[in-house]
Order: C-alpha cells, then sequence, then structure tokens
C-alpha cells in the first residue's frame, strides 16, 4: 500500500514538474522567436527606407543608373538583397541574394499581394536537402514628392536565426528532460521519507487493533460463557424479563465477536501474518453448503436463495474455509438488503478464460448508486448508516470479500443501479 502512494506522490510531483517545465520551454521559445522576429523586422524595414530613399534619387537623374549599376556589383550586402522596379515594371537595380533562393523571390515579388510596409516570411526549401531557408521581405514605394517612381523590395536571409532557435529548443527539451528526471529521482526519495512517520503511525495503528482485538476476545468468550450459564440456570423459571435480557446480551456479545473478529482478519491482513492454505477443491458443494447454512436468516425474511452452477463440478485452487467466509460474507450481504419477499441468485459458471471460475450473487434489494460504488469495498463504509446499524452491519464485511479475492489472485466487482438490485462478481483460479 505504502509503494502506490510512494509512486502516486512520485507520479504527482512529476506531473507538476513536466507541466511548469513544459511552460518554461514553451514561453521561452516562443517569446525568443517574437524578440528574434521583431528585430529582423526593424532592420529590414529600416534598410529598405534606405534603399527608397537612394531609389528616388538614382530615378530622378537617369544618368546614374549605369553607375548604379556598376556600384552594386562592388557592393557587399551581407545578408540582404534588393531589387527596384520602375512604375513599368522594369528592374532597375537589383542587390541579388544568393542564387539558390532568387527565383524564388523573383516569383515572390511577381506574385506580391502585400500591403506596403508589410514584412512577410517566405519559406524556400532547398533542393536536394532536408534544409529550409526563411527570408523576410518588404515592398515600399520610391516616393519623389507627392509621385511614386517606383516600388524597391528588400529581403534579408533570417535561417541562421531561427535555425539558432530551433537547435535552442532541442536543447531546452533535453535539458528539461533531463531535469524531470532528476526532479522526479529526489521526489520518489522525498516522497519515502515523508512516508516514514506515516508509515510508522499506521504500523501502530495495526498493532493496536490487532492487540485489542486480541484483548477484547478473551473477555467477550468469558462473558458468552457467563451469559449461556445463567441462561441455562433460568430455562426453568418463570422469568421471561431476565430471559429476554440474557438473549439480548447475547446477541450483542456475537455482534462484538464478530466485528473483533473482522478487525483482527483485516490487521492479520495488513501485516501480511495470514497464510492461506490452498488446494483443490470442488466449489459446488462448497456454495450449496453455504447457501444452506444461510437458509434460517432467508426464511426469517422470507427470502428466496436460488443456486445454480453450469456444472457439476468445477474445481479451483484456494483456501477453503477463506472462500466459505467470502460467500457468507456475500450471503449474508444479499439477504440484509433485500426486503422481505425478495429474492438473492446465486450462479457459478466457467469463465471465457479456462483458468477462471466466475461466481455471482444478486439480489433485487434497492441497488447501489453509481457514485457510491468504488468505495463499498472501503473499511468502515456503509451507504446508510442508520440502516446498516439496526441490521448489525460494521461496514468491514465487504472490505474482507475484497481482501480474500486479491489474496487468490482473483478479482470482485459490482454491477448496480438505485432500484434494481446488486449483482457481485467474484472470479477466482481454477485448479492447476
Amino acid at each position: 500500500m505504502f509503494t502506490k502512494i510512494r509512486w502516486r506522490l512520485t507520479f504527482l510531483y512529476s506531473g507538476f514538474m513536466g507541466f511548469f517545465l513544459l511552460a518554461f520551454v514553451v514561453s521561452t521559445y516562443f517569446g525568443l522567436s517574437w524578440v528574434v522576429y521583431s528585430n529582423e523586422k526593424d532592420e529590414v524595414l529600416l534598410f529598405a527606407e534606405e534603399e527608397a530613399r537612394e531609389h528616388a534619387a538614382v530615378m530622378m537623374h537617369g544618368e546614374l543608373l549605369q553607375q548604379a549599376f556598376q556600384d552594386q556589383e562592388n557592393r557587399d550586402m551581407g545578408r540582404m538583397f534588393a531589387y527596384a522596379f520602375d512604375n513599368t515594371g522594369k528592374m532597375i537595380t537589383a542587390e541579388k541574394p544568393n542564387s539558390v533562393v532568387e527565383d524564388a523571390v523573383l516569383d515572390e515579388i511577381a506574385h506580391w499581394n502585400a500591403p506596403m510596409g508589410e514584412v512577410v516570411r517566405l519559406p524556400v526549401d532547398l533542393p536536394n536537402t532536408d534544409k529550409d531557408l526563411l527570408m523576410m521581405l518588404v515592398a515600399l514605394p520610391v516616393m519623389h514628392g507627392e509621385e511614386q517612381l517606383g516600388t524597391v523590395y528588400v529581403g534579408r536571409d533570417s535561417s541562421q536565426y531561427y535555425q539558432l532557435l530551433q537547435t535552442l529548443l532541442y536543447i531546452l527539451v533535453l535539458v528539461s528532460l533531463v531535469f524531470l528526471l532528476v526532479a522526479s529521482a529526489g521526489g520518489y526519495i522525498m516522497a519515502g521519507r515523508a512516508m516514514i512517520p506515516i508509515k510508522k503511525s499506521y504500523e501502530r495503528q495495526r498493532d493496536f487493533v490487532a492487540d485489542a482485538s486480541h484483548e477484547l476476545r478473551t473477555p467477550l468468550s468469558v462473558l458468552m460463557a457467563s451469559v449461556e450459564a445463567v441462561q441455562a440456570e433460568q430455562q426453568n423459571e418463570e422469568q421471561g424479563f431476565v430471559r429476554q435480557v440474557l438473549a439480548d446480551m447475547k446477541d450483542e456479545i456475537r455482534r462484538m465477536t464478530r466485528l473483533i473478529s473482522d478487525l483482527l482478519t483485516l490487521a492479520r491482513a495488513d501485516a501480511a501474518v495470514i497464510n492461506l492454505f490452498k488446494e483443490n477443491f470442488d466449489l459446488v458443494p462448497l456454495v450449496e453448503q453455504a447457501v444452506r447454512a444461510m437458509q434460517h436468516l432467508a426464511v426469517e425474511k422470507t427470502i428466496k436463495i436460488d443456486f445454480s452452477a453450469a456444472e457439476t463440478s468445477l474445481l479451483i485452487f484456494a483456501d477453503k474455509e477463506r472462500i466459505n467466509q467470502l460467500l457468507l460474507i456475500l450471503l449474508d450481504n444479499g439477504i440484509k438488503y433485500v426486503p422481505a419477499g425478495g429474492r438473492v441468485v446465486v450462479n457459478l459458471e466457467r469463465a471465457a478464460k479456462a483458468e477462471e471460475v466466475v461466481l455471482g450473487v444478486t439480489d433485487n434489494g434497492p441497488g447501489i448508486p453509481e457514485s457510491e460504488q468504488a468505495m463499498i469495498f472501503e473499511r468502515f463504509y456503509r451507504m446508510d448508516k442508520e440502516r446498516s446499524r439496526e441490521m448489525g452491519g460494521s461496514g468491514l464485511g465487504l472490505s474482507i470479500a475484497k481482501w480474500i479475492t486479491e489474496a487468490h489472485g482473483g478479482t470482485i466487482t459490482v454491477k448496480s443501479r438505485p432500484g434494481q438490485g446488486a449483482s457481485f462478481i467474484v472470479t477466482l483460479p481454477r485448479a492447476f
């Protein structure tokens, strides 16, 4: 139990750390991307404005065009490039980019539909490689006063920065994963240390229950023997009130004895000191015997118990005494909550898996709400506490039933709807 809790705490801690690391990586990546994009955009716009002013002078003085073409051949543009066109669409000057991307840039310019001054991104696929380049382009009019002389298209190769961002993203993810693993290991260690006082407290509680159960059984046995002795003495006397009081005391002692026995069973189960004496035996006659044993309770409430088995013999490998206890718990539970004149049906069959046997106990009682079905196997849990006390229920029976089933490698589930009864389905391993 504590191992499961420790792992759950570790997973919960790791989940929170993973969420915050993911938020950090995403916010960092997109934040840096926005900063890079903003800086690149501003630089492209500034360069485009400069180019527009220069080309206004060039276009106003035609004799300068030839000189402009000669000057641009010797001009180092770095990652920048620019094209200038007059109003007829004729290229005036060209400060060309890398030849690999020139065709893509000219095609984008030919189909330009973005507003003037708006920077656009142009991804370019490099042939025969799996790499992409990212260009940033902007168009500005070449103006002389109120007259537009042409248009300049200015761009910049921003691939280097975005490739750097991609590398940074991979590094952030890798570092975050390493940090998450380290944090998870630290969380596991811290959860283990945090569980130490809880575990000690639980062990003290378990020891208390076990010791209290042992200590209470002896005086209860003495009380029961004393009541029986007094009752035997009073059998021949006409003291009805005394006999009734003694009978009530006897019933209460039986109830307390059952409660203490249940507590002791669970305490031993928690301490893993109960040994199961497994053997191969036929489950069919054991179920028949349990049904006969519970008939007197069913008759008192005019409840009918039906039993049917798909086969005349179904061998299982289990502790016979514990399986009998499981059967009595399920039958007693059904009889308790079925109204007078109701019915409890016991079915026994081979499971779809040949290695298992399925036992079903179905009643037509009030049913169990779906919201409470996951909790009915918890200790001391009772849906209707007042009614359970009136019927002598302690809220431990189904917890013991679950422990017996799981100790044998089986499962126990419940299917129910309010007003339509409940079905408890148990699977147990067959004999080898």
